[in-house]
């Protein structure tokens, strides 16, 4: 998933114990890597990670191809969310999906198809308000796999599955689900990654949605606040913390080099360093639930602009080339399996 989209949303995090290389007794100028998270700060992070990355010979990569029509759709990879267009058209390339894959095993892709409203309306400037999905109404998506060690062009992909929207008729021409306002179904596929990612990350977390309510939105209510204000003060230190185990899990489930790595900091710290940085009041939200209860996010309730649907509470406003636009941050939050009780928990970022 992308760290930071101006225009999307933000997935960030921070996680457990690093191991850590051993410093050589004979070589006073290295510096020691960070043994606990709390070590972790803008300078050494990125060092850290790319120490903790696992590299072989052979590293898949998972890629869903999706064409649609006369629908609007989100789309989930084990009840993480991974993509949503709310537009005409369809996405041209390949949407990657490694970062919702923690493991080998089977994964589910979950679909959620809703009717296109005043889309058609507002692009032709002719027809009415669609509310409903329509016979013509599908999905189509094709799980392809590529490796990083190797070329990535079409004649390089390996079709892992491919799989449409459901139909009624012996033809597959009709919508199962025509006349209705929303439809949702899921599939599976198999992947095989040599990373196990599980353990110490969202993998390995309580189910949120069994605690009381008000004490996970006031816990959550406080997390982002507290993630806003250090965001205006530009405290990399504590934002490079925050974000630490959600870059580890990106990295080493895309096999990120150092650079690569760097990379993605460096693109945190352009907006991080952004002095117009306004954090926005966290307000007009629901709680949701993801990955089966096991996370937890604050989503703004506004759904007639799509602009807004599925995002984060969470965001700021800035000022880039004398432009104004609001970025949103994915705070979604999990609390670990080790220490958990219904009373006693603690957040953190996947």
């Amino acid at each position: 998933m992308k760290i930071i989209d101006k225009l999307v949303f933000l997935t960030v995090g921070f996680g457990t114990l690093l191991a850590c290389a051993q410093q050589p007794k004979d070589a006073k100028a290295t510096t020691a890597l960070p043994t606990a998270v709390e070590e972790i700060n803008s300078e050494n992070m990125v060092a850290a990670i790319s120490a903790k990355v696992k590299h072989f010979d052979e590293e898949p990569l998972y890629y869903l191809r999706i064409g649609r029509e006369n629908c609007i759709i989100e789309v989930l990879v084990n009840d993480m969310p991974v993509y949503k267009s709310y537009e005409l058209s369809n996405l041209a390339s390949p949407l990657r999906i490694n970062g919702s894959i923690l493991k080998s095993g089977t994964q589910t892709v979950t679909v959620r198809m809703y009717p296109v409203g005043d889309l058609i309306k507002e692009a032709y400037e002719y027809g009415e308000t669609i509310t409903q999905l329509g016979d013509a109404s599908n999905v189509s998506i094709r799980v392809i796999q590529l490796d990083k060690q190797g070329a990535m062009g079409l004649n390089d992909e390996l079709e892992v599955l491919e799989h449409k929207s459901p139909t009624t008729d012996a033809n597959g021409e009709v919508f199962a689900g025509t006349g209705l306002p929303f439809y949702e179904y899921t599939f599976e596929f198999y992947a095989k990654v040599p990373y196990d990612l599980s353990e110490n990350s969202w993998g390995d977390a309580a189910d949120l949605s069994t605690v009381d309510q008000d004490i996970l939105e006031q816990k959550m209510l406080d997390y982002y606040k507290s993630f806003l204000k250090e965001y205006k003060k530009g405290n990399k230190d504590f934002i490079a913390r925050k974000y630490y185990q959600s870059f580890y899990v990106q990295a080493q489930a895309y096999y990120k080099s150092k650079e690569e790595i760097q990379e993605m900091w460096d693109e945190e710290l352009e907006l991080l360093n952004n002095p117009t940085v306004k954090p926005q009041p966290v307000k007009d939200y629901e709680l949701v639930f993801y990955a089966h209860g096991e996370i937890a996010f604050l989503r703004l309730k506004t759904k007639d602009d799509l602009f807004y649907r599925n995002e984060c509470a969470g965001k700021v406003k800035a000022i880039e080339y004398g432009e104004e636009y609001e970025t949103f941050f994915g705070l979604y939050l999990y609390a670990p399996k080790k220490g958990f009780s219904k009373k006693e928990f603690t957040l953190i970022m996947s």
